[in-house]
């Protein structure tokens, strides 16, 4: 992808509170505004971003700099007076972090906020994190820093707020977000959730090991059921649009579309985030065929030795088949023996099938930062006043069984033999 960038620097060096909070003298901290949908792969921006990317091993693919170029069309139509920018950290002329910031407006009512909905303007870090030279993984210190930083740029920017989507409990991030807590205002709607991984032995296949011999008979006796079920791995770039095909078909029938709105609608976004995923390699999606017809589908990535759960779904008229469950041991087995992963991570939520086949339950969140202003502490106030209110009524709701029961209902109204 060969392009040009018209970028906006500002130098965060130059200023003295950013000059003092900083752990070694010789940092320099720019923020480059992405003002073009174009990025030159010649630049030496683009190098700099390129190679801390490659040679940071827990890079997330949103933080490619083709995922930019390719997400910022979208960006700009979206936001036309808010750019996306770079932020690039040197020591010493060398880059030894980057981070990239992207506009995004979040409503008070998906922050459980109760009442008139407002909108809040700010930004979101893409791949909810940095990216960091090897000798700056763990430091937690210097985490905290790039995030201080990063929050006080987007205030002067006329942000509300800086988003973490995903974070970890147990990761440096979270660390250096605990550093900050006395410098800025945290907010997380979502709380931390329990957290579904599965860590693959040495020997992949000996991950079925951990069940008992009772468990290994049952999911042997679910595929032999479903024999004329046939599992297909989606990879390949020639095989998106067909993959896309097929899932819309089977979501147009699934509890998560009846519950929360279509999910796979078959568009150019979606086009396009999986063949970008297909062209750099980390494509991994499945579909569950029953002769010609789609059953079941799983989007899902593998990138730097991790499985990435993405989005799910099966056909309500095959549920008496299991096969969610099916799709599920069908991928595993084929996990375990074809270009193994070190780790799955079944991704947000929590679900008792993920229990059941994780080897690791940990634990993540979405975290949103304010600056320490008046507003922003009524704004908090308000914020934690309406989750407490929210948590309150979902926990007499669940003592009573009557949560449970509804949302059975919800997800499998059309079984009513169930």
């Amino acid at each position: 992808m060969s392009m040009n960038i018209t970028c906006q620097q500002y130098d965060l060096s130059l200023d003295p509170d950013i000059r003092q909070a900083a752990p070694y003298e010789d940092l320099q901290v720019c923020f480059y505004a992405l003002r073009s949908a174009d990025l030159n792969s010649l630049s030496e921006l683009y190098q700099d971003w390129l190679t801390l990317f490659e040679n940071d091993p827990h890079s997330d693919l949103k933080q490619h700099p083709d995922y930019l170029a390719h997400l910022l069309p979208q960006l700009q139509a979206s936001f036309p007076d808010r750019p996306s920018y770079l932020m690039l950290c040197r020591q010493q002329g060398i880059p030894v972090a980057a981070g990239i910031c992207c506009p995004k407006d979040i409503s008070t009512k998906t922050l459980r906020g109760i009442g008139p909905a407002c909108q809040l303007h700010g930004y979101f870090l893409s791949g909810n994190g940095f990216l960091l030279q090897e000798d700056f993984q763990d430091n937690e210190t210097f985490l905290a820093f790039l995030l201080d930083t990063t929050l006080k740029f987007c205030q002067r920017q006329q942000a509300t707020f800086l988003f973490l989507e995903d974070v970890f409990i147990d990761s440096p991030l979270k660390h250096g977000l605990d550093h900050i807590k006395g410098d800025c205002l945290t907010y997380s709607h979502t709380g931390f959730q329990p957290r579904s991984l599965i860590r693959f032995p040495r020997n992949p296949a000996d991950y079925w090991n951990q069940f008992r011999s009772r468990s290994r008979r049952k999911h042997r006796k679910m595929i032999r059921n479903n024999s004329q079920l046939e599992l297909v791995r989606v990879t390949e770039p020639d095989q998106v649009a067909d993959f896309l095909s097929a899932a819309h078909q089977v979501s147009l029938n699934t509890w998560q579309t009846q519950r929360l709105g279509l999910r796979v609608k078959n568009n150019d976004k979606e086009l396009n985030e999986l063949m970008f995923l297909a062209l750099h390699g980390a494509l991994r999606s499945y579909l569950l065929m029953d002769g010609d017809r789609p059953v079941a589908f799983k989007v899902s990535s593998q990138h730097r030795g991790t499985f990435h759960d993405l989005e799910f779904g099966y056909d309500l008229d095959y549920a008496r088949q299991s096969p969610g469950e099916t799709l599920l041991l069908l991928i595993l087995e084929d996990l375990t023996q074809h270009d193994s992963p070190r780790r799955y991570d079944f991704g947000e939520g929590d679900a008792m099938y993920k229990q059941r086949f994780s080897s690791e339950i940990t634990q993540s969140g979405s975290v949103v930062l304010f600056p320490k202003t008046v507003k922003n502490r009524s704004l908090l106030c308000y914020l934690n006043s309406s989750s407490l209110l929210d948590r309150s009524v979902r926990k007499i709701l669940k003592a009573s069984g009557f949560y449970t029961a509804l949302r059975q209902l919800v997800r499998y109204r059309k079984l009513s033999s169930r």
